[in-house]
């Protein structure tokens, strides 16, 4: 395998740089006029910005003059406030005597004058009298009208007598007195358009160049073109709205010839025949490393074919080839890689925050801040909160959009709360934790007390999704975490708030600490009874038709209204949604195209509390079936029901987690937890501690036991955590339930 490289890259070098040369010297000859032409047309635009801009300077100077004689001169002043009667020959001759100087301390003003509004009158330095005998009658009145405006005006015909003979050319500049109301009337002052082209003429006069002068009208106001000649440069002012035009003169080539003698020739040769010896040695120098790899790699290619020489194909293989396969076989792998990265890094930080929520083994506070130096988030563990950002009428969302549109919805509200707690000072880390609910992690001040700074982020949250976004939004506040074990519980009581939208009503805010004030009944009569109803059909567990009959019973002895006992159907059937979107996929498949219509369909074609009661009935009792089917056919259906038995049995041992059931049932905690949540729709925190309550409250009504004791019962030895763990599910204390 012996290739000479570097013949090969001058015959890749040498043709191309000979042809490029050549093309370019053509070009250089054909491109030199061009080349003088831009400059010309380069050199002309200067040209026409530096006598506009001397044009401007000129007009706003005279401009200038005008309003500080508006605003300063008494003379003037006196001759719009006062009236004829009151004002002498004297007073009127030295107000034309200030006019007449003002024309002589200004230069190129031609003539100014005064209309006073109050009875018409015109003074100049020449006369007084009214408009209709003054000779610029016609232009008073348009600027009286106010259709003069504030600018420069186009070039016009002025004469101040009607017997004056030929009209001189002018622009005029009207300016009201006062400046800002303009009820006394107008100063009005001429230029002659003779005076701007002298003034032009003697700055720009030139045997080369042309320049001509034009008003919004396209008037010439002064010119030195001549006819034929080409116009270069067009520059139109901001200030008078006047153009600029500017040329070369028509005996007055573009571009200098530009003669190409034998001279030229010898020089481009010898540039040509250096830069090919240059190639050469260049390319000889920079070979030398493509040498030593190219050696390397046809060492390395031998002892590979040498290996696998019936299957490696010719002995004389492209080396350069074999290079770009490698190189492109790296990228390939690192983008795999990096892609694989990122995948792994989003998963691990998902069950991450998942973890913290379900609380069912203690996370260290170096554990958690490693995690966050990696997601790239805060480190610090005190002062948090969390709250759950739940959509409201999700079914009804579902309908209205499809999944990728459901995505973007999603992906736009999680975006605007990142960016509002951004801007408002608190960090936030969240996930969907279900379909419809986002879970929220805020950092809150170090000095914070509760988590009114966080009630504040999320009211400009609501507001913004209300104007921006095709649905409301509901957010339940747990209370304040001060330590990572807490997080669990101020996740729990943001959802346990969540539950108390039925009755406070949706697109608000729901603090839980607000919740847990009140008592069950102060917030809804029937809720307990609709939640417990709502949970166990979702769990599959038998009771819940009891305690539907139950309901019913209760809204049949309380002589229900029709409405009323309308709106109680239907937070039963909010309660059945919400807890079946914890579900899997296909549950919330059977809930959403047939029990759900099925539900809404029975509301509006029965009248009285015995047919709702029946036909609920048939319809959860048919639904439940068909669920039940749905987990036999899972294949860890058998796992969940001997984790579910052992929760039963060992529900009172304080030590029961997952990693205790993991034990026993010799899988894996976080396996278990992912399972149990879609077999059953409810984390293993949420369940047992319901199955505890459930007990607690059975021994409170049942016997006489001390508080403590029925706590050490139900696995809460330490008392306080017994205390804080009711009231929270019941928003009452243990004793305050026994008396009830």
């Amino acid at each position: 395998m012996r290739r000479n490289w570097f013949q090969r890259l001058l015959l890749s070098y040498l043709p191309v740089f000979l042809s490029v040369a050549a093309a370019l010297i053509l070009l250089s000859v054909f491109s030199a006029g061009e080349l003088a032409k831009k400059e010309a047309v380069r050199a002309n635009q200067v040209f026409a910005r530096h006598v506009l801009q001397l044009v401007d300077q000129t007009m706003r100077a005279v401009d200038r003059q005008l309003i500080k004689e508006i605003q300063t001169n008494e003379k003037l002043a006196g001759f719009y406030n006062g009236r004829d009667s009151e004002r002498t020959a004297l007073d009127l001759y030295e107000t034309s005597g200030k006019l007449r100087e003002i024309i002589v301390n200004t230069p190129f003003i031609d003539s100014i004058y005064l209309v006073r509004a109050s009875d018409r009158t015109v003074l100049s330095p020449n006369l007084m009298a009214g408009i209709e005998q003054f000779g610029d009658r016609e232009f008073i009145r348009e600027a009286l009208n106010g259709t003069g405006g504030s600018r420069w005006t186009d070039a016009r015909s002025y004469r101040e007598f009607d017997d004056q003979g030929q009209p001189v050319t002018v622009v005029s500049q009207v300016r009201k007195v006062p400046l800002l109301g303009g009820e006394k009337g107008i100063v009005v002052v001429n230029v002659r358009t003779s005076a701007i082209a002298s003034a032009i003429k003697e700055m720009t006069e030139s045997d080369v160049s042309f320049v001509r002068l034009l008003d919004g009208g396209r008037r010439t106001l002064a010119s030195s073109r001549e006819d034929g000649a080409a116009v270069l440069a067009s520059v139109t002012s901001e200030y008078t709205r006047w153009t600029v035009e500017s040329g070369l003169q028509r005996n007055r080539s573009a571009f200098a010839g530009f003669s190409y003698t034998s001279l030229w020739s010898l020089l481009h040769v010898g540039l040509v025949a250096a830069g090919a010896v240059w190639i050469v040695l260049v390319t000889r120098r920079n070979y030398r490393p493509i040498r030593s790899i190219l050696d390397r790699i046809d060492a390395y290619a031998s002892q590979r074919n040498s290996a696998f020489a019936g299957s490696q194909g010719l002995p004389d293989q492209d080396e350069f080839r074999f290079i770009e396969t490698a190189l492109d076989d790296l990228v390939e792998r690192t983008i795999s890689y990096r892609k694989l990265h990122e995948e792994d890094l989003i998963f691990r930080k998902r069950n991450f925050f998942l973890e913290l929520l379900e609380g069912g083994s203690p996370v260290a506070d170096e554990r958690f801040q490693a995690e966050m130096r990696r997601f790239g988030m805060p480190e610090r563990t005190a002062a948090l909160a969390m709250a759950v950002v739940e959509i409201d009428k999700y079914a009804e969302l579902c309908s209205r959009y499809s999944r990728r549109d459901q995505y973007l919805l999603k992906f736009a509200l999680s975006s605007v709360i990142a960016e509002i707690a951004q801007q408002s000072g608190l960090p936030a880390w969240m996930e969907w934790t279900s379909n419809r609910e986002l879970s929220v992690l805020l950092h809150l001040p170090l000095e914070a007390e509760d988590t009114g700074a966080a009630a504040r982020m999320f009211e400009n949250v609501k507001q913004w999704t209300n104007q921006h976004l095709s649905f409301t939004v509901t957010v339940g506040l747990g209370t304040l975490a001060l330590r990572l074990d807490e997080l669990p519980g101020s996740h729990a009581e943001a959802l346990e708030a969540l539950k108390y939208k039925s009755a406070l009503g949706t697109d608000r805010i729901i603090d839980a600490s607000s919740i847990q004030a009140k008592t069950q009944g102060e917030v809804y009569k029937h809720l307990q009874l609709m939640r417990s109803i709502a949970q166990r059909f979702r769990a599959g567990e038998a009771g819940w038709e009891a305690e539907m009959n139950r309901l019913f019973a209760e809204l049949k002895e309380g002589l229900f209204s029709a409405d009323d006992a309308s709106a109680v159907l239907h937070s039963l059937i909010y309660h059945l949604q919400r807890e079946m979107t914890e579900l899997p996929p296909e549950f919330g498949r059977l809930w959403n195209d047939e029990t759900l219509p099925e539900l809404h369909r029975a509301i509006g074609q029965s009248d009285t509390l015995d047919e709702w009661r029946e036909r609920f009935a048939v319809i959860l009792t048919a639904s439940a079936r068909r669920m039940e089917a749905l987990r036999t056919a899972r294949t860890n259906h058998t796992l969940m029901l001997r984790m579910k038995d052992c929760i039963h049995e060992q529900y009172a041992n304080p030590n029961l987690s997952l990693t205790f059931l993991g034990g026993e049932l010799n899988v894996s905690p976080k396996y278990l937890s992912q399972m149990f949540k879609e077999a059953f729709g409810v984390n293993f925190l949420d369940y047992v501690s319901e199955l505890r309550i459930k007990e607690a409250k059975r021994l409170l009504t049942e016997t006489e036991e001390t508080v403590q004791d029925i706590g050490a019962r139900v696995g809460y030895p330490s008392v306080r955590s017994f205390l804080r763990v009711f009231k929270k599910a019941t928003g009452v204390t243990p004793g305050e339930f026994r008396k009830k």
